[in-house]
């Protein structure tokens, strides 16, 4: 036809940017997390919302209808990535009509799942309406120790399955690895595995305390200096996609806010009861959204969160190596009872991250601290 008009295209990298740039001009929120569902058919060892895999707390998850009345307000405001999660996704009764529903509105979709719950039907179903990308945890390539790990026999030949099937269905898909104690001799193997599926390997370090505040999860923390072996000659923080920032510089924070990272920027993480954060792990501050419409709970929000500063003398509110620290202020309270308190062991990896990055012998800085004090009572 002579008068028939074509969409022009740009490639991925520069819409992204583009998107990014908008949103921070315009301070927009363009990237949603939701967790669907805190079901999940594995109780891995590590996971921070498995105290809440029991039937007693599924009818606080949200219903159906209260979802999709979020996806119609995320859409009103422009979100243009949206992240499904749980618990694990698949564990959701509806999770199709949501997925289809989010799909039709034009969402870029990625999705979060264990991988042990891919059937045929449902690769066939995905592979209708395909998502952005699918990410799967993959912590060991061994048997016994993966379902050693997720507390549930036979996980491993399930996990093997569902990749098998990704494998054969073109849909996008990448493998993410978490780097604890119990797995590092595993490293070389799941490294091998993953480049098996045409992946690149990466990993992860950092563990948080479970949502109800339980820090059995924090035992399976990887020593510092074992975090900087497994990364060979790379900075550690070119490895951990978990940290909000990646200067190599050490310098004094120039704000005493307490969230220095991208927290009340561009997205939000609304959790399986309906509850507003500004990311996966700050519960600080959270607002009901079955109580406030999203647009007004983020402003709300996002201005609380912003404002939010140091009010003692923590060692964090003048810590010169803060660039290399993971330390998130909701961990520090359930770990060390206040939200300003210092992470010991997330000192202790900064230390060892900046001494690599900069070829140089640092000060640790709770031991900088506790002599600044001393000098200043002297």
């Amino acid at each position: 036809m002579p008068n028939e008009r074509t969409i022009p295209t740009i490639q991925y990298g520069v819409f992204s940017q583009r998107i990014h740039e908008q949103a921070a001009a315009h301070q927009r929120v363009i990237k949603a997390q939701l967790e669907l569902t805190y079901r999940c058919n594995l109780h891995c060892r590590h996971c921070y919302t498995d105290p809440y895999n029991s039937k007693e707390f599924f009818p606080r998850e949200l219903t159906l209808d209260e979802i999709h009345r979020l996806l119609d307000e995320m859409q009103q405001i422009g979100i243009v990535w949206l992240n499904l999660t749980g618990g694990d996704i698949f564990m959701h009764p509806q999770f199709f009509e949501i997925y289809e529903t989010a799909y039709r509105k034009g969402f870029l979709l990625q999705l979060y799942t264990n991988g042990t719950l891919f059937t045929k039907a449902s690769i066939e179903r995905l592979q209708q309406m395909p998502p952005f990308t699918i990410d799967i945890s993959c912590h060991s390539v061994t048997e016994a120790s993966f379902d050693w790990f997720t507390q549930v026999p036979g996980s491993y030949r399930a996990f093997v399955r569902g990749l098998e099937l990704l494998k054969e269905s073109s849909l996008q898909f990448s493998l993410k690895t978490k780097a604890m104690n119990w797995n590092t001799d595993e490293m070389p193997a799941i490294r091998q595995f993953v480049a098996s599926f045409g992946q690149e390997f990466g990993f992860t370090t950092s563990l948080s305390p479970r949502l109800n505040g339980d820090l059995s999860s924090l035992s399976y923390r990887i020593a510092p200096d074992t975090i900087i072996a497994l990364n060979g000659d790379r900075a550690a923080a070119d490895a951990n996609e978990e940290r909000c920032n990646t200067s190599a510089d050490v310098f004094a924070p120039t704000t005493d806010r307490l969230y220095r990272c991208g927290c009340g920027t561009d997205t939000i993480h609304i959790n399986a009861w309906g509850e507003l954060g500004t990311c996966t792990l700050q519960y600080e501050r959270r607002l009901s959204l079955r109580v406030y419409p999203l647009a007004d709970a983020i402003e709300m929000l996002f201005r609380e969160i912003r404002g939010l500063r140091y009010q003692g003398d923590s060692p964090c509110r003048t810590c010169d190596i803060h660039t290399f620290c993971d330390k998130k202020p909701s961990d520090a309270r359930w770990e060390c009872g206040a939200a300003e308190d210092p992470i010991p062991y997330d000192c202790d990896v900064a230390l060892v991250r900046a001494q690599a990055t900069l070829h140089e012998t640092l000060i640790h800085p709770l031991r900088r601290a506790h002599k600044e004090i001393g000098t200043h009572h002297g």
